[in-house]
């Protein structure tokens, strides 16, 4: 999925209506995509420890000595949970998912600032390991969700998409349909790409 500039050197008054509408419409889309993100990491394992007493000899203990001792910041000690206790996650995936934190916390923080001069080519190679970090994610989930139900035997797990992905999926899709209408009213300003393609 790759991701263009428009005209990045413009002042806020000077934006056209078509490329502040697919600049916020990226904003929301770098926010859908880094709380789809969050809901996969922080809750799910909370929910997992919670109320919950492993036996001797299990793998687990509790929340506080598997994740919470990992990091002082408790999303950071999931990240890590998830890549080092369960290989859910790499370490390029724990990079991609600070990096898209950051890009959404920067845009959260500033986007009246940035909307003049955001250029979205800059951001393509995140979204290709964004897509890939939000599948071994939603993959794990619904793995650890359903895997073991003797119903689900025969699923290729490695290629399995859960919710969350084909949310994920869905939104890309939607942005996609909205660059090309916007692109199909803007047939006459071919010097504007498109914000997805």
């Amino acid at each position: 999925m790759g991701l263009h500039s428009q005209r990045p050197n413009l002042r806020g008054d000077e934006l056209p209506p078509d490329v502040l509408a697919q600049r916020l419409t990226y904003a929301g889309f770098v926010l859908v995509a880094y709380e789809l993100v969050k809901s996969m990491i922080v809750g799910p394992i909370k929910i997992f420890y919670a109320d919950t007493t492993f036996g001797a000899g299990m793998p687990f203990t509790t929340y506080a000595e598997d994740v919470r001792a990992r990091h002082k910041n408790e999303f950071e000690a999931c990240l890590l949970y998830l890549r080092d206790f369960m290989e859910a996650l790499d370490a390029d995936d724990v990079s991609t998912i600070q990096a898209l934190r950051e890009h959404r916390n920067d845009l959260a923080h500033a986007l009246a600032r940035k909307l003049p001069s955001l250029d979205l080519s800059e951001y393509s190679a995140l979204w290709e390991k964004v897509d890939r970090a939000i599948f071994r994610l939603s993959n794990h989930r619904a793995y650890i969700e359903i895997g073991a139900d003797p119903e689900f035997r025969g699923i290729d797990w490695a290629s399995a998409k859960g919710g969350e992905y084909l949310l994920f999926e869905q939104v890309v899709g939607s942005m996609k349909h909205l660059n090309e209408q916007i692109d199909a009213s803007m047939h006459s300003r071919p010097d504007r790409p498109s914000l997805l393609d």
